[in-house]
């Protein structure tokens, strides 16, 4: 026990100089990302945050770069370490190609979700006028939690470490990440009909704590398909563990109501006190619940 406490094999992994050229190749990737969004939004970024201090936007703008880096994460933690042998320069520049590639997937897959929400999830309204013009931080909430929520889903397709070819792969990161889109979609609606408020009608009305639980539900909702693609590939087998997640969830939903905020309705405190603290309590034990039944299924 002593030697491992003071074994120092590991100073010269994190002296490694190596890591500095996928952190340049991380932050290349994450300055494309930021550029690319600018290009599809309507609105400019960076006056929306710095002249108009636009909280909405840099609530939405955090998810995306949160999204994006989770992705990333998935695409280093994945790929193999070779010490010291021939290849290892080829190893470390396929390492980085990797890394700028699924980069770029992960641009272009969150610019899908962008899309997704603003016609599927919160299809009432113009998302882009709700964050430039109305300042909407629950819209910008929701686009949080759609951007982490599908991160997760395109995370876990890279965890297999590369046993498949490219293109089988990238199908595959395609088709689970509609997937869970499909299933955004379906909860959202399942979570409507669970509350006693109307969730558009709440977050047009620039009403955050409503965007806030919903948008942290839908990581959870992420976070709990992205367990199950970890460990299985079948989509029948993720339709019934969505459908078990999302019993779960909702049931949960209504134990946070009764037991842990005692004092008042949930939904009262959400729809008509606005209380984004209240948001935030149902939305992060959401997130715990996913995590616990990760590890116990």
């Amino acid at each position: 026990m002593i030697d491992q406490l003071f074994d120092t094999e590991a100073i010269g992994i994190l002296y490694d100089p190596h890591a500095i050229l996928y952190l340049v190749a991380v932050v290349a990737v994450l300055f494309v990302g930021k550029k690319v969004n600018d290009f599809f939004t309507p609105y400019n970024l960076n006056v929306e945050l710095t002249d108009k201090d636009n909280k909405a936007i840099a609530v939405s703008f955090t998810g995306y770069l949160l999204a994006l880096a989770i992705i990333l994460w998935s695409v280093l933690s994945s790929e193999s370490t070779v010490a010291e042998t021939d290849s290892f320069w080829r190893d470390l520049g396929a390492d980085i190609l990797d890394t700028v590639i699924w980069g770029a997937v992960g641009i272009a897959l969150l610019q899908v979700a962008r899309i997704i929400n603003d016609k599927a999830l919160l299809y009432r309204f113009d998302n882009a006028k709700e964050l430039a013009e109305d300042r909407n931080v629950g819209t910008g909430a929701v686009q949080f939690g759609s951007y982490v929520g599908s991160a997760f889903m395109v995370a876990a397709a890279l965890s297999g470490g590369g046993d498949q070819g490219f293109g089988q792969e990238l199908l595959l990161t395609v088709i689970y990440f509609f997937a869970g889109q499909f299933a955004f979609v379906l909860f959202g609606l399942v979570y409507q009909f669970a509350t006693k408020y109307d969730l558009h009608d709440e977050i047009a009305k620039d009403n955050a704590a409503a965007g806030l639980s919903y948008g942290l539900t839908l990581v959870s909702v992420g976070l709990l398909l992205s367990g199950y693609l970890r460990q299985y590939d079948s989509l029948i087998g993720l339709a019934l563990w969505f459908v078990i997640a999302t019993i779960f969830l909702i049931g949960f939903r209504a134990i946070v109501d009764k037991i842990i905020l005692p004092g008042s309705a949930l939904d009262d405190e959400i729809a008509q006190d606005r209380n984004w603290g209240a948001a935030l309590i149902e939305g992060g034990c959401a997130i715990g619940l996913a995590l616990l039944l990760i590890a116990s299924f």
